[in-house]
């Protein structure tokens, strides 16, 4: 318990509500059962994302904080843990600070299976990004332990993976386009004005129907060293440039990453002006 609180990946707890609160309250109660484990049961899935230090990307706000585990033999619903039935290789488990936990592989590959795919596709994301695995050893391992289950799950978020996003919501909003058939963004695409100077680096964007996708997370105002005021500014100068070039631009919100209606209206535009131009 101690090694995990003196972590450097935790935190106290210091919200009061919403998801950070939850997520607080999860990654408190899965560091409780460190030295108290049912025997042979393994931490798995979120709890295993907590122990590796990989983020979970959203919570439910209805859902009170569980931890999970795999045991070859049962799986049971407890108050506070859920516990699967799952073939479980010995090369499959590690050791965090004496608790027994799947690999970072076999987590990635139960979470793949086992939850939404925007959640697991973020998840495979920032594993890569973060250098926790590669793509290639990702697609390997899948292809070598298909699961008896919702093998077409798993396929899906490891077809849609991709390591070069930054952040949760870059790759919630990846998923987001391809289940709304919201067609040709590219992300991280970078712009010049005429003169050849450079404007900006966009989340995502569609240069035949010329319309940008930028997620508008309040965190990027308040970075270390920074004054919001000035950054919010220098974000509205930079939006009036991209608008200048003829394009359209829509800001989301982590709360439109949740709804249908900000990427319909982002796939009429595109449809709109890709047939203006051609």
């Amino acid at each position: 318990m101690a090694t995990f609180a003196a972590a450097a990946d935790v935190n106290l707890p210091v919200e009061e509500s919403g998801m950070r609160k939850r997520d607080e309250d999860l990654r408190i109660l899965v560091r409780s059962y460190a030295g108290r484990m049912p025997p042979r049961c393994v931490l798995s899935h979120r709890s295993a994302l907590i122990v590796h230090g990989l983020p979970i990307p959203y919570l439910d706000k209805d859902s009170s904080p569980m931890a999970e585990a795999i045991h070859p033999k049962y799986g049971v619903r407890h108050a506070t843990m859920l516990i699967r039935r799952r073939d479980l290789a010995e090369s499959d488990i590690v050791e965090v600070a004496g608790i027994p936990v799947t690999s970072v592989l076999r987590t990635l590959s139960d979470i793949a299976r086992d939850y939404p795919l925007a959640f697991a596709v973020a998840v495979l994301d920032a594993a890569v990004h973060r250098g926790f695995t590669s793509e290639q050893a990702i697609i390997r391992y899948c292809e070598a332990h298909p699961p008896r289950t919702l093998a077409r799950r798993v396929a899906d978020a490891v077809h849609l993976m991709n390591g070069g996003r930054e952040s949760v919501s870059e790759s919630i909003c990846a998923v987001r386009f391809v289940e709304y058939s919201v067609p040709g963004f590219e992300p991280q695409v970078e712009f010049y004005d005429e003169q050849g100077r450079f404007i900006g680096r966009t989340d995502f964007a569609n240069k035949k129907a010329r319309v940008i996708a930028e997620f508008d997370g309040e965190g990027k105002y308040h970075l270390p060293g920074k004054n919001p005021r000035d950054e919010m500014e220098k974000e509205r100068r930079r939006e009036y440039k991209l608008r200048n070039l003829g394009y359209a631009v829509f800001r989301l919100r982590w709360q439109d990453l949740f709804s249908a209606d900000v990427f319909l209206r982002i796939k009429e535009s595109v449809e709109r002006r890709s047939a203006r131009t051609g």
